[in-house]
Order: structure tokens, then C-alpha cells, then sequence
């Protein structure tokens, strides 16, 4: 395995289990989120009424959305540990 990939994965574990621990401690936002599955639900058996094309498209925006989503908490996550290292080091800590 390349260090990249290591790095990868450790980053998204990181990730993974910094939203559950935000989600455990923020009812409003696990709200929120039961409430986007329902939704989610709703809105898959309204497209599966549509004709081929159109539920294509759905599902290729969905998809562009949800990848989008991924590289953007990532590369915030990854700044943030820049942030603060960059802080630490401002403070002297470092």
C-alpha cells in the first residue's frame, strides 16, 4: 500500500468518526439528518416513477453532488490540521 493511500484512509476514518462524534453530540443535527433520510426515501419513489433518462440524470447529479460533498470535507480536514499546526506554531508550541 503507497503512503497516499494509507494517508487517505486515515484521513477518512478521521473523518467517519469525527461526524459520528458530532452527530452524537448535536441532536439538531442528527435531527437533520433523519429527517434528509426520510426525505431521501420520499424522493427516491418519486423518481422511480420517472422514464429512464430522467431518473439517469437524477442519479448522475446526485452522484456529482455526493463526490463533490467528499472532496470538499476532506480538503477541509486536512486544512484544518494545516491550520492549526500553523497556529501551534504562532503560539510557539510548536
Amino acid at each position: 500500500m503507497e503512503y497516499k493511500e494509507i494517508a487517505d484512509m486515515v484521513v477518512r476514518e478521521l473523518m467517519e468518526h469525527g461526524l459520528q462524534q458530532q452527530r452524537q453530540e448535536d441532536q439538531q443535527l442528527d435531527s437533520l439528518i433523519k429527517r434528509h433520510v426520510a426525505l431521501h426515501e420520499q424522493l427516491e419513489q418519486c423518481v422511480s416513477s420517472l422514464d429512464e433518462a430522467s431518473k439517469q440524470l437524477f442519479s448522475d447529479y446526485h452522484q456529482i453532488i455526493t463526490e463533490i460533498d467528499i472532496y470538499q470535507e476532506r480538503y477541509l480536514y486536512i486544512q484544518g490540521a494545516k491550520d492549526c499546526v500553523k497556529l501551534l506554531k504562532s503560539l510557539g508550541v510548536l
